[in-house]
């Protein structure tokens, strides 16, 4: 049983073409509106005379897909028929009557199109999700091979990268720099990523090498620009850093991003505990009094499967994992002096107040007592902490110097990316992604509302 119900329908189509005759009816399982071209403002619309003869030719019809929130699909029936006229040199132009926000030539709307669009790239679904999506949601058939060609499409007019940054530092003035880079599933090359200050994605490229050469082109490429940077956050590459200093000299700052420090410093110390842990397990086999061969059965165990929280910083651990822990202390005294030196590496970056301060609690570090026998990775931390010790305590010296770096959230928004798509076929398709990324959620670009300088959204 259907009831009947008269309510009215509005969409973009709709609203922008006051000037054609629109009717709208239900008829077989489908909302059909009728827009009908012929009628509307022509010469108004083509931009002449209104004294110029029109001289009209073969009409015709053809059926346009819309999202739809309804149990049934929309869809247009666009009317329009061919024409010409004599310009100033009396030569014919051509044209065929449009409605606004239709694509002719693949039978959508221009609101499905961004939407569909919306869905690959920032919602990250990706094209087979997308087209069933729009399916199952919408009421909509597009195949996945025409979602690859509307993003292609929809980033060709969007501005190209350096002019996308100049319009990012015009919303918000861009002072730092967070540099990392990034090796996408389906590109033979590492790609170079900035984010700035306020969290966005400012460039890519895609690089053969991670030298100093090979970079310094990237960077100069940002100084051209004239971006007003007094900070870069890296890692610990040694060529990013001499490429920011052959480049951009000393009027920049450089800080080592603290997620790499504490990185590459647990990376020697992870050896040492899972060494430790082999011991444990070799010595079970090996010994005879059998409490004691399953006290170290256990505590093998135990240390494999807790073996994340040893590293685990106390104020992110539960109440549950604190007990855990404390067991696993009790149990294992070495593990007590790997927590103890972990401690004193976090002293260091998290409780220093000034540069003195640091440096006299890395000093403190390297008086902790450690695994004598296998003491080989807890010096490599602390000479790895002395070697980088300037530009690692950066944030100490410089007010407007933080600790932490950006880059890494960034990493994580491009690889969702990466992911929903299996990968980038080419540099050409990830440039239109990161585009389209800037666009709609740093520019505005949105479904119903693209802003007109930014994007043809007809």
């Amino acid at each position: 049983m259907a009831l009947p119900v008269t309510i009215p329908i509005s969409t973009e189509v709709i609203e922008n073409n006051p000037d054609c005759k629109i009717e709208g009816h239900y008829e077989k399982g489908r909302v059909v509106i009728t827009v009908d071209t012929r009628y509307q403002n022509h010469h108004q619309r083509l931009g002449i005379s209104t004294h110029t003869p029109l001289h009209w030719g073969e009409e015709y019809e053809y059926e346009v897909q819309e999202l739809s929130g309804f149990s049934w699909p929309i869809r247009y029936v666009v009317r329009a028929r061919k024409g010409y006229y004599l310009d100033g040199q009396g030569q014919r132009v051509h044209f065929t009557t449009r409605a606004t926000g239709i694509d002719s030539r693949r039978k959508v709307s221009a609101v499905l199109m961004r939407a569909a669009v919306l869905l690959v790239v920032i919602a990250g679904a990706g094209y087979r999700k997308t087209s069933w999506l729009l399916d199952q949601l919408f009421q909509v058939v597009v195949s996945k091979s025409s979602l690859q060609r509307w993003v292609e499409e929809v980033a060709d007019p969007l501005p190209e990268g350096d002019e996308m940054i100049r319009r990012l530092n015009a919303k918000q003035a861009i002072h730092e720099a967070h540099f990392d880079e990034w090796f996408p599933n389906g590109l033979n090359a590492c790609v170079l990523v900035i984010r700035d200050e306020h969290g966005r994605i400012l460039a890519t490229q895609p690089v053969d090498n991670q030298d100093e050469e090979t970079v310094k082109p990237f960077l100069q490429r940002l100084k051209r620009l004239k971006l007003k940077l007094h900070t870069f956050y890296i890692d610990g590459c040694q060529a990013y850093y001499n490429a920011i200093r052959a480049v951009w000299g000393k009027t920049v700052q450089i800080q080592y991003d603290y997620f790499h420090i504490i990185q590459n410093a647990w990376r020697h110390l992870w050896k040492w505990a899972v060494a430790h842990r082999r011991q444990l397990k070799k010595r079970s086999e090996t010994v005879a009094t059998p409490w004691y061969k399953k006290k170290l059965e256990a505590l093998a165990t135990t240390l494999w499967k807790n073996r994340y929280l040893l590293f685990k910083a106390d104020e992110r651990m539960s109440d549950e994992e604190r007990e855990q822990l404390t067991e696993i202390l009790e149990a294992d005294e070495k593990v007590g002096t790997l927590r103890a030196f972990l401690g004193g590496v976090w002293h260091i970056f998290e409780d220093s107040q000034d540069e003195q301060e640091a440096r006299d609690a890395l000093d403190a570090l390297k008086q902790q007592p450690v695994d004598r026998k296998h003491r080989e990775p807890f010096d490599k931390v602390v000479a790895y902490l002395e070697k980088n010790f300037d530009w690692m305590t950066a944030f100490l010296r410089h007010k407007k110097v933080n600790r932490n770096s950006l880059a890494e959230t960034g990493m994580r928004t491009l690889r969702r990316l990466e992911v929903a798509h299996d990968g980038f076929r080419s540099e050409k398709g990830l440039d239109h992604m990161i585009r389209i990324y800037q666009a709609v959620k740093y520019l505005g670009w949105s479904v119903h509302h693209p802003p007109p300088d930014l994007l043809d959204s007809t």
